[in-house]
């Protein structure tokens, strides 16, 4: 095991409890609106917290947190609930990312809707992937390619840690495909390790 795969599984054991807390909070929201007044506030697991955890509160206006979620939650009840591009240019239209296309941000908010399949995009991942493109879809078929070709390293760094995996995942035994989540977010960590350290 190379010592970017232990950094990987470092970085993947120390989020990936906070992060299934931040797509339970979500998924709970998202078949109960009215509590947005609550998932705004700066709470543990709360939408604002993990714009901040997620380095993308920068990327829009600041009070306008409460629009933001008001945007999200249309876009995810639309046919368009997966497109992450279509959504970024969205955001941009709304004026609430001053007119700049996010992206990033944008693909950040989905995977908490979508963790099943919407891996989330920024410079140290599409670093890795020596991707110029700030675009999701080239992204998405980049990834595919890197899921294909890193396979057995993802199963090999998993291994290593599943008693810690099976101890985090009995906190979250109401999400669906829990193995699935947990693949995308080693691969996840992996490529921003990757990223981070130079090494692809």
């Amino acid at each position: 095991m190379t010592s970017t795969q232990i950094q990987s599984i470092g970085n993947f054991l120390a989020y990936y409890k906070t992060d299934l807390n931040y797509i339970k909070r979500f998924q709970y929201f998202k078949l109960n609106p009215n509590v947005a007044s609550e998932y705004i506030k700066k709470d543990i697991g709360s939408f604002y917290s993990f714009l901040i955890e997620f380095r993308v509160v920068r990327n829009f206006k600041s009070g306008s947190v409460d629009k933001l979620l008001e945007e999200t939650l249309v876009w995810i009840n639309s046919k368009n609930s997966n497109d992450v591009d279509l959504f970024a240019e969205r955001l941009a239209q709304s004026n609430l990312t001053r007119g700049k296309v996010t992206t990033s941000m944008a693909s950040k908010i989905l995977f908490l809707n979508n963790p099943w399949e919407i891996i989330p995009m920024d410079r140290l991942a599409r670093k890795t992937l020596n991707q110029k493109e700030n675009n999701y879809s080239v992204y998405s078929k980049n990834l595919i390619q890197f899921q294909e070709d890193n396979e057995h390293i993802f199963e090999k760094c998993l291994d290593h840690i599943k008693p810690l995996i099976t101890l985090i995942h009995n906190d979250f035994s109401n999400l669906d495909k829990l193995d699935i989540i947990c693949k995308n977010r080693i691969t996840d960590k992996l490529l921003w390790t990757m990223g981070n350290n130079n090494v692809f």
